[in-house]
């Protein structure tokens, strides 16, 4: 009775195999039949950088694959200087610049269309005047009557200027060499100037180099450097989805420094050139932060002041917010914004 029954059931099941088959072929078809979806290609751009460890959230976003998570084809272009790399991207030849405020300030003040989109990086020891004590440099006064290296244009100029004046030195009684930032270490160990304003990797370099020789003055209680994403106005009103992928995948970054301080060092001491163990004993005086501060408003200000009379007697100071662009930052992040508007 079984084996009636079983062979009733035999056709039955062969019948179910063969719809469900079927089915299962007709589905497959159909999804054949829909339109492919395949990912948006990447937005292919340019980053001039100035190859210094203030960069270090963009190297970090780089080194991760940040940016193209975020859909974004990121070139790096190297510069001896944020000076430099905005140059580039004013000459249409990078979309971004990593840069510090006082090159930016400049391009304002002599017209360009500039947007600040964040500040990616403050410390207010990252500018020294590095001197040599073995040409009588022991004090601040001991600068006068001494040639000092100095980058025209550059927050390095800005800073001896303040420290200048901070310390009642007559800015004539000393000599201002102009030299690029790559000659600051060459000019200083063989001789060439008494002591020069400059930055790290340059000034840990010349620690390093001179040992006892050299003295260091910092002020931190004048200066604070900011280290910024800028563009071409022009190039972000058109492209303003691109800047927000940008500011979301530096702001991870932020998070990942925080965290990973020895990784952080490894792929910033990389991508900078500068020795990891320079980097990890200054380390401390970085703040990797992406914000848009009013202090930043502040310091634009002063240093137009500054250079007004010395490079634009014909200008006065631009309203700073009109070449500031909070949109990304705030649609992303928008507490990091603490500019007064």
């Amino acid at each position: 009775m079984a084996d009636a029954d079983s062979k009733k059931k035999y056709p039955l099941r062969i019948g179910v195999l063969f719809i469900s088959i079927a089915l299962i072929a007709v589905v497959f078809w159909l999804i054949q039949r829909q339109p492919q979806k395949h990912p948006a290609p990447l937005e292919k751009v340019t980053i001039a950088h100035g190859s210094q460890p203030t960069a270090g959230l963009v190297y970090v976003v780089f080194a991760l694959g940040y940016f193209a998570e975020e859909g974004i084809d990121v070139t790096l272009q190297p510069h001896t200087s944020g000076k430099s790399a905005l140059s580039a991207v004013i000459k249409g030849e990078a979309d971004f610049a990593t840069v510090a405020e006082t090159p930016i300030m400049r391009e304002i003040t002599r017209g360009e269309n500039l947007y600040i989109i964040a500040t990616i990086l403050q410390a207010e020891r990252n500018t020294a005047i590095v001197a040599r004590k073995d040409r009588g440099i022991s004090l601040p006064g001991d600068l006068a009557g001494k040639k000092v290296g100095v980058t025209a244009g550059s927050n390095g100029d800005f800073f001896l200027n303040i420290f200048l004046i901070a310390n009642r030195i007559d800015s004539n009684k000393i000599t201002a060499v102009t030299k690029k930032p790559e000659e600051m270490f060459d000019a200083l160990v063989k001789g060439e100037v008494d002591a020069v304003s400059t930055w790290n990797p340059h000034i840990a370099r010349l620690r390093k180099e001179l040992g006892e020789r050299a003295i260091i003055f910092y002020r931190q209680d004048l200066y604070t450097e900011t280290y910024n994403i800028a563009s071409l106005q022009s190039f972000v009103h058109k492209n303003t989805d691109t800047v927000e992928k940008l500011v979301r995948a530096l702001i991870r970054a932020e998070k990942f420094v925080r965290a990973n301080a020895a990784a952080s060092q490894k792929i910033i001491a990389g991508y900078s050139k500068f020795d990891q163990a320079l980097l990890q004993s200054v380390w401390n005086i970085y703040r990797f932060r992406v914000g848009l501060d009013q202090n930043l408003i502040l310091m634009l200000e002063d240093q137009t002041r500054w250079a007004i009379p010395r490079e634009f007697p014909d200008k006065r100071v631009p309203n700073y917010l009109d070449f500031i662009y909070p949109d990304a930052l705030e649609a992303v992040k928008p507490e990091a914004v603490t500019i007064i508007r």
